[in-house]
């Protein structure tokens, strides 16, 4: 009894402190915080993974990658997550109704609302559940029935792609290969036009940058990497469930809303596409070698060395490639009637062809 009146005192302290929240069951909220803490939840991979903390590199604890402040409920939440963890269910029971400026809580976390409902199983009748129509509109667009790990080759011209790039397509359900450019990618860039190398590089290595989770047409990576700038791209069929592809891309909504401090060496692309596929299985340490620097191929290399992650691998060549293997199994006059028919100094109709 003392430790539930204890609960009670701190939710309400923890009210006073958050008046965007409506009111709450005081009583209801006590019982989940302390069936949290009695489950350890704040101390689960699941947890750590989904607010993504990190151990800190010299001083004891944790702290949080991401750095937009409305990822995070309670004042001091991105060093503890104990914190966040019992903030965040207070959050749940906001009046906050959906628009297109703002959404409730429950939909804003819709990844730490399930996993919090799995574990604790909300009831209901005391913690009504909120209709997140823009999420279910946003999901119901993707029709989403597997992810594919996409990796482009380097692309020297653009600072940010000097060391290729990965990002992820959300493969649909009635998708075949012939309407796979119709999907949508999910990818994690600097925001930021600079196409200055020395410009992107001095902002890269100092956080210069935030970088993004955007979600968009796979079709326009797709003309920009081979077609416009003749990259190479491997797809890697991820080994997926129905539930993991749905965590997965219910904590892509989460993130949509927020931004992370860009460094081009450790916290870029590669990392936090990572970052974001081990929620999947949270039993995965997917980013725990890359803490001082993140090779978008090397990340890559990660993820096809975990067992049972890949299930198919597609090379896709460029169109440049493809010319230039095909060049090779010309003898010399046939290359000089090719580079003479490009250069219009013959015609189709010439004998010599």
């Amino acid at each position: 009894m003392r430790l539930i009146g204890q609960l009670i005192s701190f939710a309400v302290l923890l009210l006073s402190q958050t008046p965007t929240f409506g009111s709450i069951d005081d009583a209801y909220l006590a019982e989940l915080i302390a069936k949290s803490r009695q489950l350890r939840l704040a101390e689960r991979p699941e947890w750590r993974k989904l607010v993504h903390y990190v151990p800190n590199l010299i001083a004891p604890g944790v702290h949080g990658m991401v750095d937009g402040p409305q990822f995070y409920n309670a004042p001091d939440g991105k060093d503890n997550p104990q914190s966040e963890l019992e903030a965040t269910l207070a959050s749940f029971n906001s009046d906050i109704e959906e628009s297109d400026t703002q959404q409730n809580p429950q939909c804003l976390f819709v990844a730490r609302y399930a996993w919090l409902d799995e574990q604790l199983g909300f009831d209901p009748q005391r913690l009504p559940r909120q209709v997140c129509k823009r999420y279910q509109n946003w999901y119901a667009g993707l029709n989403p029935s597997g992810l594919t790990l996409i990796f482009a080759s380097a692309y020297l011209n653009n600072p940010s792609s000097m060391y290729g790039h990965p990002l992820l397509r959300v493969d649909a359900k009635d998708q075949g290969d012939h309407t796979r450019l119709l999907a949508y990618a999910i990818t994690f860039a600097a925001n930021t036009n600079e196409t200055n190398g020395i410009a992107f590089a001095v902002n890269g290595l100092f956080g210069g940058y935030s970088g993004v989770f955007s979600v968009m047409p796979y079709y326009v990576k797709v003309r920009e990497y081979r077609d416009s700038e003749n990259r190479d791209i491997w797809e890697y069929q991820l080994n997926l469930d129905a539930g993991e592809v749905d965590r997965v891309l219910r904590h892509t909504w989460e993130l949509g809303s927020t931004w992370y401090q860009y460094f081009f060496f450790d916290e870029n692309c590669a990392y936090h596409l990572l970052s974001l596929l081990q929620v999947a299985r949270p039993d995965l340490d997917l980013t725990g070698r890359f803490r001082w620097w993140a090779i978008p191929a090397d990340s890559v290399s990660e993820i096809a060395r975990q067992k049972d992650m890949v299930k198919k691998v597609v090379y896709r060549p460029a169109s440049a490639t493809v010319i230039h293997h095909r060049l090779k199994g010309l003898n010399d006059q046939e290359r000089r009637l090719a580079r003479d028919l490009s250069m219009k100094r013959i015609s189709v109709g010439d004998p010599a062809l």
